[in-house]
């Protein structure tokens, strides 16, 4: 017997008693024959023995046994292969010099095995079989590849679409365990470093973050959005009145808008890396019917300052307002003057978004034309007078408070609004020796827009009022506040109106990820593209201009494409009164219908005590047009 057990040690190098192995024998052979009592041992009080196995074999983990058996043990890490989303990590543990691998989807059931395979060593077990088979079953439930399981998640998924305790990433991976991610990291984009592409039978899902996590998960939502149905947690569906909806279709179309426009803006800035550092970042996206299988990106820009008031211009060359959604809304203006042109050409009538008014004189809008403007954040003023922490994003809480739709401006060199008290003329004179000059907020330019159009004074002469299909917003969106900001503060006390104007109520758009806030401090310049251009512009905030010539969307500009325009169409009026080129403020205040459009706006602002709309000094828009 002696010679056996020296045997056993040689062969298996263990130091443990024979008396202990016969004893965790036993208990193996008392386990396949039902759970009893281990008959083998006397009857004493609760008490181990000193390297013992005191409970039954098959409750304990192997690597408990072996620990209890071999104390200082170490595992360690060979290699971990496998698609990042189902890995299968190979793990080891030496015993006197020699090693013993076990594999599995995790690092535990992987040292489970190896330390199995290190007690199967020395220790016989009945019919050879496993110690604990509830981890096998375990790790048989974790492999993705088992055709039975994969039924069953697909049974499941609906429970597994509405389990807030799982990550839209986990989410996707049981559904969908043979998904492949790809990955881009670009460290010249501080705001969404990286890109992940997740393919699925043969289809594409990205996603961008300034993480790879974030990434990750903005694309596992869009390919479970398209694929399953699903609804991002935080988001709520059709759950509100106004129309801040979000169906899984609406959810999609924001997703797309966005990719669009961020597409766009890393391409026309591919070759000026220096220029891709933004805050805000906008676009406009135009589309040609129901889907996005057409759409196009009319512009991009970036920007979050107004001009200094040392560098207003007195020709209408400056810019006074650089926020990005303003900027792409000039940017649309000039798109507008582009298919206006194609009208003077018979060769290039029908390639216009434009065409004759049935009343035969002027021109509207091509039925299914709509125009979706992005912005990467809720608009400045008061569509951002909330609690970021409100757990009902759906709610105002506080809808008296004396702050809710107040008109807000915009203060020269510095950050934020401020609430406009009383009544504010700003003067020329004032302007110049140093008082801060003051630019209506974001939100109050939108409110405007959703009155008398996109299109501005001028255009109001050629075309009737352009309104914004959606308002697609990146973060910081809440939909009672942004409602109230671009159209609900005036709804009830807005009058007058002539036609066609109207009071237009976007449909309010979220993206199913949100971009995550940057803290740097603001750049000193703005970025514009628009179709007509060849590269991007750069605007230098402080001046308004780019540091050569000036921008393609100024007055000046804009002004001058009138005047070529203005006796080669037929007009909303049908020439009826002749249009004379004096200053720019007296042709827009000619304009009749916008003119009253725009006094009925101010007039329901002040009736719902709002406060009193700021506008420039009156000297920046009396300068003549430029002669075609």
């Amino acid at each position: 017997m002696a010679n056996e057990g020296e045997k056993l040690h040689n062969e298996h190098g263990t130091d443990v008693a024979m008396d202990e192995l016969n004893n965790v024998n036993s208990r193996a052979d008392t386990v396949t024959a039902g759970k009893r009592s281990i008959e083998e041992e006397p009857q004493k009080p609760q008490k181990k023995k000193k390297k013992g196995i005191n409970i039954n074999a098959v409750e304990k983990n192997p690597v408990s046994i072996l620990n209890e058996l071999r104390v200082g043990l170490k595992y360690e890490v060979d290699s971990v292969l496998g698609p990042p989303h189902s890995p299968i990590f190979k793990v080891y543990v030496t015993l006197d010099g020699q090693k013993y691998y076990g594999t599995g989807s995790s690092k535990k059931t992987a040292r489970a095995c190896a330390a199995e395979e290190a007690l199967k060593s020395f220790i016989q077990f009945p019919n050879n079989g496993f110690i604990i088979s509830s981890n096998k079953k375990a790790a048989a439930d974790l492999d993705f590849t088992v055709d039975q399981t994969s039924a069953k998640v697909k049974a499941n998924g609906n429970n597994l679409l509405t389990d807030k305790t799982k990550s839209p990433v986990m989410v996707l991976n049981e559904l969908y365990p043979n998904a492949s991610y790809s990955f881009i990291h670009n460290d010249d984009d501080t705001v969404n470093r990286f890109q992940t592409t997740i393919t699925i039978a043969n289809e594409t899902f990205s996603g961008t973050g300034s993480s790879k996590k974030n990434a990750k998960v903005a694309a596992a939502k869009t390919a479970l959005m398209k694929l399953r149905g699903y609804c991002p947690i935080g988001i709520s569906l059709a759950t509100s009145g106004l129309e801040t909806t979000h169906t899984q279709e609406k959810l999609l179309k924001a997703d797309a808008i966005k990719e669009l426009v961020m597409e766009k803006f890393q391409k026309v800035l591919a070759d000026d890396l220096q220029h891709t550092k933004r805050k805000v970042l906008a676009g406009i996206v135009m589309t040609r019917g129901p889907t996005m299988d057409d759409a196009e990106v009319i512009c991009v820009t970036t920007g979050t300052k107004c001009v200094s008031g040392e560098h207003m211009s007195l020709s209408g060359a400056s810019l006074n307002d650089m926020h990005a959604e303003i900027i792409a809304r000039r940017c649309l203006i000039n798109y507008f003057y582009d298919q206006l042109e194609l009208l003077t050409n018979p060769g290039t009538l029908s390639l216009s978004i434009f065409e004759q008014r049935s009343e035969g004189c002027g021109y509207r809008l091509k039925k299914d034309i709509e125009f979706h403007l992005y912005i990467n954040t809720a608009p400045c003023g008061d569509a951002r007078v909330f609690s970021t922490g409100e757990d009902h994003p759906s709610e105002d809480r506080h809808p008296n408070r004396i702050s809710r739709g107040q008109l807000r401006t915009k203060v020269e060199s510095g950050e934020g609004t401020i609430p406009i008290k009383g009544v504010a003329i700003q003067t020329w004179d004032g302007i110049i020796q140093g008082e801060r000059l003051l630019t209506m907020s974001c939100s109050d330019k939108i409110c405007k827009w959703n009155v008398v159009g996109v299109q501005g004074a001028l255009l109001a002469y050629f075309i009737e009022p352009v309104y914004l299909k959606s308002l697609v917003v990146g973060g910081l969106m809440k939909e009672s506040h942004l409602y109230r900001a671009i159209c609900g503060r005036i709804e009830n006390v807005l009058q007058g109106l002539p036609p066609p104007f109207l009071l237009n109520r976007p449909e309010m758009l979220r993206v199913s990820s949100n971009e995550i806030r940057q803290v740097q401090k603001a750049p000193s310049f703005a970025v514009l593209w628009c179709q007509s251009m060849h590269i991007p512009e750069i605007v230098n905030t402080e001046k308004g201009r780019p540091d050569n010539g000036i921008s393609l969307v100024c007055k000046q500009k804009l002004a001058s494409r009138f005047s070529i325009l203005k006796d080669k169409l037929s007009n909303i009026a049908g020439n009826k009164k002749p249009l004379l080129l004096t200053t720019y403020e007296e042709v827009k205040q000619s304009i009749m219908g916008y003119a009253a459009a725009r006094q009925s706006l101010y007039e329901a602002f002040s009736k719902a005590c709002l406060g009193k709309w700021i506008t420039k000094p009156m000297e920046q828009d009396l300068f003549e047009f430029c002669a075609p």
